[in-house]
């Protein structure tokens, strides 16, 4: 066996998968518009951010709430402890992005949460605790129980689990005595 010749086999291969590998994310690259610089190996991509769609969609309804404008005035000079304004200039509240009050934001903030594939209709409880960690807003859980109430298959997983078992109905006194 020639040990030289199986190693340089091998460095041959790599060089050629590494090679196609760099070929198809340079067209990937070109084809998403990012921005990269090449060198002879490797590709450096310089800054890529990703936001979900409803937190631009706050931030940007931030910017036109009066109410909000005031809250972060407070907050700069230091006359309320609770708010305060974050590095992208956002409002939080205890570290949570402050929602503006927009019914059909928090109806999308609430359908996100409620009806996602990740979440399957989970009741008040777990659901408020879920968007307590990420936003805040007045009247927060009240608009979550009723849009929760909304929706007939909670009411009917809800109902199932207060019915009681044939086990747990009450015994005659007359069977005893």
């Amino acid at each position: 066996m020639n040990l030289v010749a199986d190693a340089l086999s091998r460095k041959v291969q790599n060089a050629m998968l590494a090679s196609l590998t760099i070929s198809k994310v340079h067209e990937h690259l070109e084809t998403s518009g990012w921005t990269y610089q090449i060198s002879e190996d490797y590709f450096i991509v310089s800054y890529i951010q990703v936001e979900p769609q409803i937190l631009s969609s706050i931030k940007a309804a931030q910017k036109n709430d009066p109410h909000i404008h005031r809250l972060k005035e407070l907050s700069q000079t230091g006359q309320t402890e609770k708010f305060s304004v974050a590095s992208d200039g956002s409002l939080r509240f205890n570290g949570r992005l402050v929602v503006p009050n927009l019914i059909d934001m928090k109806e999308a903030i609430l359908r996100e949460a409620h009806c996602s594939r990740h979440s399957i209709h989970p009741g008040i409880r777990k659901m408020y605790h879920t968007l307590r960690a990420h936003y805040w807003w007045d009247g927060m859980k009240k608009d979550i129980s009723h849009f929760v109430a909304k929706y007939l298959t909670c009411q009917q997983v809800k109902a199932e689990k207060m019915r009681t078992g044939g086990m747990l109905h009450s015994l005659e006194v007359s069977q005893w005595n």
